[in-house]
């Protein structure tokens, strides 16, 4: 395995972690995509490390975005850093820093990235996005070089929220990732045996959610 640089450490303060632009909820701790307004949330909990993530995002995230992008609803993402807990390593909580950076360029540049790190994830067992310079390169590889993005990536400016982002997960009431809600309505994501399930039977639950919710 390549050595990989140490990742840089959230640096202790009594102050606020300094936030994201664009990003909302009580202290800015979620991320949203779309719309701004009175629209329906569909709430989306993830964990960067988690492969069950990353199979429903491959199967149908390019689907739930479809909807945010026609403006019916808007994405609400929290995020959860259960495999750092579980296999070891900074690599979640060190994405969901990346991801605040590149959502204080806009929402596109945080989806960008949101579907880069899912598609191009590692193995659960390997901590390889523990290390900034690594995710840097998943965000090179779709085009996401903003400087602003890669300099506050590289220094770990955002550890602290993304630290606390996690700790923020810990304390609702969702239990595993992934989960996907629409208001109270749960949306299932994956069959029994962990497998995901397709796009358009993901569609028709959220269709059929937005229906009750009009």
């Amino acid at each position: 395995m390549p050595q990989q640089s140490a990742p840089p450490q959230p640096p202790q303060s009594s102050q606020p972690p300094r936030r994201p632009a664009h990003t909302t909820g009580g202290s800015g701790l979620v991320v949203p995509y779309g719309r701004a307004g009175e629209l329906p949330v569909l709430s989306v909990y993830e964990d960067f490390r988690c492969p069950y993530c990353a199979s429903l995002e491959g199967s149908a995230g390019a689907a739930i975005r479809r909807f945010a992008d026609e403006g019916r609803l808007r994405l609400e993402y929290h995020f959860a850093a259960f495999i750092d807990g579980m296999a070891g390593g900074r690599g979640s909580v060190t994405a969901v820093a990346a991801a605040g950076a590149a959502v204080n360029e806009d929402q596109a540049a945080f989806k960008t990235l949101h579907e880069a790190l899912f598609a191009q994830q590692p193995d659960e067992s390997v901590d390889s996005y523990g290390d900034p310079s690594v995710v840097l390169r998943v965000g090179e590889s779709v085009g996401l070089v903003a400087p602003g993005f890669r300099e506050a990536t590289a220094a770990g400016t955002y550890l602290p929220w993304a630290q606390a982002v996690t700790e923020e997960f810990g304390r609702n009431d969702v239990r595993s990732t992934p989960t996907v809600r629409l208001g109270g309505t749960p949306i299932r994501g994956l069959d029994r045996a962990g497998r995901p399930l397709s796009a358009a039977e993901i569609t028709a639950q959220i269709e059929a959610a937005l229906g009750r919710s009009a």
